[in-house]
């Protein structure tokens, strides 16, 4: 049962030194306040008998105006009570001020410089990606906050994977950032935490398998004859030269200019986690920033590389440009293109795996521990924030390991005498 209490808030005094009055309503051990709108000189008020003095200017109908608001609520959270048993103080309140319950799209728009505030393009765009399905699933209606309980999140659900074929971790993503919002509202005490259907549905991605290639299978890759001024040449060179230098992201790479490299070394900021970070290259690597160096000399006629233009010239941009929009799209267009002359490309070195760019760096974190590399010096150079995000590797590469003991599970052949 809800209880209803009237009573002065001492501390929110006025400049003649009045006190407003204000109902309680408490359920479940929470509470809603609702200002009464009533002003009274505290030592008018009487404790014991929840009224204002007899001898306080207008004590009488004071008094009555307060046990009326007190019987009203206490009423009309009865009648809530009757039809629901999971009534909230918020509830009660709501119905008492008449206040219209918060509607969901309109809050997100309200409220988007901050929900999206310090994100990147690419979580904000993944944000606004994530709204826009949810309103189609909505029909572009008005959606209340009231109206999203556990069912509904669960239809919604299902609704990802059966109408708009969604995988696990898609759906996963999803339910994250509309959990957040609602995280958001509960914070703006636009609904009580108790509302929160993210209480009972429970989020859960799924593992994916961690794609990688071997120095046999890189070096098939290699070995394809592909004409040097095409598309899939320079994709494939992109890929090699990543597999070698310690898995640096295709946004990294892409993005690379020739100031970073010093003859020896890439020196750069990664995109990601804005970490600083050197990288000696190996021979292989080397040889394929040789092959860029001649390209962008012959197109500039210049010994000396302008140091700010990219390395590898695949993004259609700019090399000055500062529109981070852009740029954005840039790479994730050069990334798409990248992805899918990758499958191509293990199609032809008959590579059976289905990879995409980051995948490279995969190979080369299992390709690095399998040559001895200390886990911690992968770490460094992968730019993980721990060796715990690396151990993932090692335990890639003991699977591996233990495949390849299955050599003695085979029958061998018996040696005549």
């Amino acid at each position: 049962m809800a209880s209803v209490k009237i009573f002065p808030r001492l501390d929110k005094a006025n400049k003649q030194g009045k006190v407003p009055m204000y109902l309680r309503l408490t359920k479940n051990r929470k509470s809603k306040y609702i200002a009464l709108d009533v002003y009274i000189d505290p030592k008018h008020w009487n404790a014991q008998t929840g009224k204002v003095k007899p001898g306080a200017k207008n004590a009488s109908q004071i008094n009555s105006f307060l046990a009326a608001k007190g019987a009203e609520a206490e009423a009309l959270a009865l009648e809530m009570e009757t039809k629901s048993k999971f009534i909230t103080a918020y509830d009660i309140k709501s119905k008492i001020i008449g206040k219209a319950p918060a509607e969901f799209f309109g809050f997100v728009e309200m409220h988007r410089k901050n929900l999206l505030e310090n994100l990147k393009i690419s979580t904000i765009r993944q944000t606004d990606g994530a709204i826009e399905k949810f309103k189609k699933f909505c029909k572009n209606e008005q959606l209340f906050f009231d109206e999203i309980n556990v069912k509904f999140i669960q239809d919604y659900q299902e609704y990802l994977k059966d109408k708009l074929n969604n995988q696990a971790n898609t759906i996963h993503s999803n339910l994250k950032i509309i959990r957040k919002i609602i995280l958001y509202a509960v914070g703006e005490e636009m609904i009580p935490m108790e509302r929160n259907p993210f209480n009972k549905v429970k989020l859960r991605g799924e593992k994916t398998r961690r794609e990688f290639l071997l120095d046999d299978e890189l070096e098939r890759l290699e070995n394809l004859e592909l004409v040097e001024s095409t598309m899939i040449n320079h994709h494939r060179n992109l890929y090699i030269f990543s597999a070698y230098s310690g898995g640096i992201r295709i946004s990294d790479l892409l993005l690379m200019r020739w100031r970073n490299f010093d003859g020896q070394h890439l020196y750069f900021q990664i995109k990601k986690t804005k970490e600083d970070l050197s990288i000696k290259l190996p021979k292989k690597a080397l040889s394929i920033l040789l092959f860029y160096r001649s390209l962008a000399q012959k197109k500039f006629g210049d010994q000396n590389v302008l140091p700010e233009y990219f390395i590898f010239p695949l993004l259609k941009i700019r090399p000055n440009e500062t529109d981070e929009l852009r740029i954005f799209r840039a790479i994730s267009s050069a990334t798409a293109y990248t992805n899918k002359n990758l499958r191509e490309l293990t199609k032809r070195a008959k590579i059976d795996k289905q990879i995409s760019f980051h995948s490279a760096r995969h190979s080369w974190a299992v390709r690095a521990l399998q040559k001895g590399m200390r886990i911690e010096y992968v770490s460094k150079l992968m730019g993980h924030a721990s060796v715990k995000q690396t151990e993932v590797y090692a335990k890639i590469l003991n699977m591996e390991l233990d495949k390849a003991m299955s050599i003695f599970d085979k029958k061998e052949r018996k040696i005549r005498a």
